[in-house]
């Protein structure tokens, strides 16, 4: 149907994202007002779901590096977020969400970096610029989440959870029958593959993932504290959180589009620290606003930290290895997924003893570690190229 695959791509990585976006927004929420959970065992949830996603997703997309064909496992991760959905909806207790969380999200969450890796490889095999295909592909996400998440809020105010799940079971399963049909992609050779030497991750590429999960760690605690700040403690709609989101997406879009021509001009890196401010900005705003209406404006900037944040860390993630694509986007996930981790959990904690509002500081002093670790980040890498100068 489509003699370039960029286009299939993008209904891949947007539809992904749109089913998952009907359910990690709404989790915390979902974990607080439908199953009852005290808020300091969201971060039980949190680690678990994510210490077994990093364990999957390492061996799935390592699979990719090996020949596996990638058609195959997005298949078998798309299936994994089908099948999440529906056990979701038929959840009653805390105990349902931790197994669910053990057995099928880790299989839909790897679907994250295997799109990501077919996405490099793509670029590569039709020398496409690789960051500003990813930029593109983002977008993608964002212009998605735009109606996403407000819808998923709203759903889940106006009929209830279940609703919510079948809606992203719905989505799973038409993304399922989009790859049988329409995805192609050159397979690997075998005995290239078996020939092929295995790889280790640079020292820089494990520098910026410390960076990046413990940016992580500011954005998912929002993510995670917002919902219940705003219901809860404020007392607003479950609609609201949705449209805070859907702001944040649509300008993300731009963000990101643009992040591209700014990295070319400033350099990856400065772009980022820029982003890394107006997240600073951002959490120091809602920390102390409660005007509905500076909400709203607040997330102009929510937008262009984690538009850029997201743009480019994967790009330059892969472009300090180069040789083993595949292991260094697992290993962005990863480390977005442990900065989930550690990030939720820490929330929950504070939550319950200090409120919904208090995360919001752990936000702000995360982005705040996470500015001052890429500025030593440069600082190493600049080092290394003088000793190779001077070799």
């Amino acid at each position: 149907m489509f003699k370039s695959q960029t286009p299939v791509l993008f209904a891949i990585n947007g539809l992904t994202a749109l089913a998952f976006s009907f359910i990690m927004p709404i989790m915390s929420l979902f974990l607080v007002s439908e199953l009852h959970t005290e808020p300091a065992l969201i971060g039980l949830y949190t680690s678990l779901t994510a210490l077994m996603t990093i364990v999957v997703s390492q061996k799935l997309t390592g699979l990719i590096d090996k020949g596996v064909p990638s058609k195959v496992l997005l298949l078998l991760s798309l299936a994994g977020i089908f099948s999440a959905a529906i056990m979701f909806s038929l959840a009653s207790e805390f105990w349902h969400a931790i197994v669910i969380g053990c057995l099928l999200m880790p299989v839909a969450s790897s679907s994250i970096p295997l799109i990501l890796t077919v996405i490099r490889r793509y670029a590569d095999s039709t020398g496409k610029n690789s960051a500003k295909l990813n930029s593109q592909m983002r977008s993608a996400v964002s212009f998605l989440w735009i109606f996403g998440p407000p819808l998923a809020f709203l759903s889940v105010d106006q009929f209830g959870f279940d609703n919510n799940f079948y809606i992203s079971a719905a989505i799973a399963g038409f993304v399922i029958i989009w790859i049988a049909f329409l995805f192609q992609m050159p397979v690997v050779e075998a005995d290239k593959v078996k020939n092929k030497p295995k790889v280790k991750l640079p020292t820089a590429v494990w520098f910026l993932g410390i960076v990046i999960l413990i940016a992580n760690i500011a954005n998912s605690t929002y993510i995670n504290a917002m919902p219940l700040f705003i219901t809860h403690e404020l007392g607003l709609s479950k609609s609201f959180p949705g449209i805070l989101l859907g702001i944040t997406a649509a300008v993300e879009i731009p963000a990101m589009l643009l992040a591209v021509g700014w990295a070319q001009r400033f350099g990856k890196s400065q772009v980022i620290r820029f982003g890394f401010v107006a997240g600073a900005a951002f959490y120091l705003g809602m920390y102390f606003n409660t005007s509905i209406n500076i909400f709203l404006a607040l997330q102009i900037l929510n937008g262009l930290f984690f538009g850029i944040f997201v743009g480019l860390g994967i790009t330059i993630m892969q472009d300090f290895s180069p040789t083993a694509v595949g292991k260094a986007s697992a290993f962005y996930t990863n480390a977005m997924l442990v900065g989930t981790m550690i990030g939720t959990s820490t929330m929950g904690v504070i939550s319950q003893y200090f409120g919904f509002k208090a995360p919001l500081l752990l936000c702000l002093g995360a982005i705040i570690c996470s500015f001052i670790g890429l500025i030593l980040f440069d600082a190493y890498i600049a080092n290394q190229q003088r000793k190779v100068q001077c070799a």
